[in-house]
């Protein structure tokens, strides 16, 4: 089996996976990545510049002589012998790795194949120094899909149950006028900080809304600034998240239909 890698520039959209391994286990991701794309880049050197040999010269190889060594580390080390299942295990890792391989200028570049094989033999010297993982190589890539999954069904779900989500900053009360507090917040809301409407989706809401937790003035710089805010049919909050936090659910609403311009009024979009 020749090991010939054309996909790794495709490898953008694969999500980070490696972050449910630890640093032991990361190093030995990288290692064994590392000597996956040393190997697939000797062949291609190989492939690349076969000749027939000169009368009397050596035949130059046609492909990496230790591949089956470095496929013996990677069954040991990660249990799994499927190369493309190791590249996407984090895009990150593999882009970097990839980028700082020293590959030969051209075919006639002894010495950089030269550095090529050293930095090779040391990736899988590397290898051979790791700790396994602990369990098989797909095993979290696949809990880590059934979690996504799962996630993207809670996800849809809050968003079925809402009547309407705002994506929302915080502001001082004390910007709105008396006749705004009176009209948005409620007679009995005694926080000083309340959520100023950005767009949002579903019904539209009152571009000011009362926080749903009181944030006293020693902690407002300790909370988050912009929020996405989930509300019933009575106005009620059903779940509010911070913005930073709330990737996922943004992502998943995609265009806002509806937003508030700097003067207040409201925009269907």
């Amino acid at each position: 089996m020749l090991i010939l890698l054309p996909f790794i520039s495709m490898l953008s959209t694969t999500p980070a996976l490696a972050n449910s391994y630890s640093g032991s286990e990361r190093r030995t991701l990288q290692s064994a990545i590392s000597s996956a794309l040393h190997s697939a880049e000797l062949n291609r050197y190989y492939q690349l510049c076969k000749e027939q040999p000169v009368e009397g010269e050596q035949q130059r190889p046609t492909a990496d002589k230790d591949q089956a060594r470095m496929l013996t580390l990677l069954q040991q080390k990660i249990h799994s012998q499927n190369i493309e299942q190791l590249l996407a295990i984090d895009s990150r890792i593999t882009k970097t790795v990839s980028a700082s391989i020293t590959k030969p200028a051209g075919c006639d570049d002894s010495k950089g194949l030269q550095a090529l094989v050293d930095n090779y033999e040391m990736a899988m010297f590397t290898l051979d120094l790791a700790m396994p993982l602990e369990k098989p190589l797909g095993a979290k890539s696949a809990a880590s899909k059934s979690r996504s999954n799962a996630e993207q069904q809670d996800i849809q779900q809050l968003i079925a149950r809402s009547h309407a989500i705002a994506l929302v900053n915080v502001v001082d009360k004390q910007q709105l006028s008396a006749v705004q507090q009176a009209n948005y917040l409620h007679p009995d809301y005694q926080g000083r900080y309340v959520f100023k409407v950005q767009h949002g989706w579903r019904s539209t809401v009152s571009q000011y809304l009362g926080m749903h937790i009181f944030v006293a003035d020693g902690d407002i710089d300790k909370t988050a600034k912009q929020w996405l805010v989930f509300l019933d049919k009575n106005g009620h909050f059903i779940k509010a998240i911070a913005a930073d936090k709330a990737v996922s659910h943004i992502r998943a609403l995609q265009n806002a239909d509806w937003r508030y311009d700097v003067h207040g009024a409201l925009h269907r979009n």
